[in-house]
């Protein structure tokens, strides 16, 4: 195992079925072992030894990186969870109480129609978790390019899209925005962003215009969260919105990190390898 502040002088490595240059096939004659030898130089060295060549020395620093994340991990030293929240919807479906709920689990049921920034800080599982949530503003007659802009889409790790079970025009416009969200997402190349749908104001049900099926298969078809809550009525309905898509978000960060620390590594092992068949 490597580990941080050791000297390595050799670093092995098997490829099955990749023959290089130089090496030779061991006693089973299926795999091929290549010994790459460079100069003793510690990995937490800032200055790379010159015998390296630059794409292995980026594996290495990965793999140093990775070690000592696992490490801390091993003793009992947590990662902060981090997620910047975009709350979305049409005008008065109580997107601002909703957020102003999950901050100081108070109720308040009139706002202006302003747009607000708040930080939150909370432990999840034992975890420091930090939220930065923007609190977006939709004017009255509402369209897609007056309530978001490409700022707001490259700011946000996710999306919480807010419509109220009592109005079927905010629904259709939080289906609107949610299509949008995920046609934008796959032609900027970007990787999907968490979306959780909220259908609020569960408590007036006798004013119910929306079901919850169509809620739940509009979430569905779009593989995002869903939830119907009554923000006037608990804290609990708004404490499990925020934290389900908290845990979206850690899931999309960990897979792009996963994806992008494989491609790295290929590319860097193909590299090598295509260097010395050249040679």
């Amino acid at each position: 195992m490597l580990r941080e502040g050791i000297h390595h002088k050799a670093l092995t490595s098997e490829l099955a079925g990749r023959p290089a240059a130089r090496g030779q096939p061991d006693s089973s004659g299926s795999r091929w072992r290549v010994q790459v030898r460079f100069c003793s130089a510690p990995l937490c060295s800032p200055a790379r030894p010159a015998a390296v060549p630059p794409s292995l020395f980026a594996m290495l620093v990965h793999l140093k990186t990775a070690f000592r994340q696992a490490g801390k991990m091993s003793q009992g030293i947590l990662p902060k969870l981090e997620a910047n929240v975009l709350v979305l919807g049409a005008e008065k479906v109580g997107k601002s109480a909703l957020t102003v709920r999950f901050l100081t689990r108070r109720f308040i049921g009139e706002y202006g129609n302003i747009e607000s920034i708040y930080n939150h800080h909370m432990k999840v599982a034992g975890q420091r978790a930090s939220f930065s949530i923007w609190d977006s503003a939709c004017p009255q007659v509402a369209s897609l390019q007056s309530c978001l802009n490409k700022k707001q889409l490259h700011w946000a790790d996710g999306f919480i899209i807010v419509y109220s079970i009592c109005d079927r025009a905010s629904f259709a416009f939080a289906r609107h925005q949610l299509h949008w969200l995920r046609r934008s997402k796959r032609r900027n190349g970007t990787r999907r962003a968490p979306i959780v749908l909220v259908g609020n104001k569960r408590d007036l049900q006798h004013q119910r215009a929306v079901s919850s099926e169509e809620g739940r298969l509009l979430a569905l078809s779009t593989n995002s969260g869903f939830f119907e809550i009554s923000t006037a009525e608990t804290y609990h309905g708004s404490l499990v919105v925020f934290n389900e898509l908290l845990n979206l978000v850690q899931d999309s960060k960990r897979f792009t990190k996963k994806t992008v620390g494989i491609r790295e590594i290929v590319r860097s092992v193909s590299a090598i390898f295509g260097r010395r068949r050249a040679d």
